[in-house]
């Protein structure tokens, strides 16, 4: 993902679109109700459509948590391909870290003044790709461009269990259990 191009790609469209409508709608919820209840009711919606897009999205085709997750993160990168830059720190079996020092989504949306409806539909779907690969992928991001950081510093690890067990917490992993 690392180069840019003037023409928009499919998702950029998309998420253009989607924010020539509901930008004009939050702005008027906004004013009739408050940015606190139209937020509320807003938001919830939204985070459940894109939780539901990954679903569709995702990798399905192995067994392997991790290998789904390579492969999702594969679409995912040919998806906003141009529209981010990025550099590796590490990867290997065990971490996966980089920094996108460059994103076209977040320009859009804090020009708009919306960068937490620009998180929604753009930043959100890292959680929910590392969230449907629990408990053998864990992600964290301190920050991100969109809220105003230098970069968004992207830091996965990865359990290679063998055994998932079904423990009164839901699922578990002997490992999992040992990295909390």
């Amino acid at each position: 993902m690392n180069g840019s191009t003037d023409t928009p790609t499919p998702y950029m469209k998309w998420v253009k679109s989607q924010a020539d409508v509901l930008v004009p709608l939050l702005r008027h919820l906004r004013a009739e109700l408050g940015v606190e209840r139209a937020n509320e009711l807003v938001y919830p919606v939204l985070r459940e459509y894109m939780k539901e897009w990954i679903v569709e999205f995702a990798s399905k085709e192995s067994d392997n948590p991790i290998v789904n997750f390579y492969k999702t993160s594969d679409r995912l990168e040919a998806t906003f391909e141009g529209d981010v830059e990025y550099s590796v720190l590490k990867h290997d079996d065990e971490k996966f870290d980089l920094n996108v020092t460059s994103c076209k989504y977040a320009e859009f949306f804090r020009q708009l003044d919306e960068p937490e409806l620009g998180a929604i539909l753009v930043c959100e779907a890292d959680n929910h790709i590392a969230d449907l690969s629990a408990p053998n992928v864990e992600f964290s991001r301190t920050d991100t461009i969109m809220k105003g950081g230098a970069c968004c510093p992207f830091r996965y690890r990865f359990y290679h269990q063998e055994k998932v067990i079904n423990g009164p917490e839901g699922l578990l992993t002997s490992r999992s259990a040992e990295h909390p």
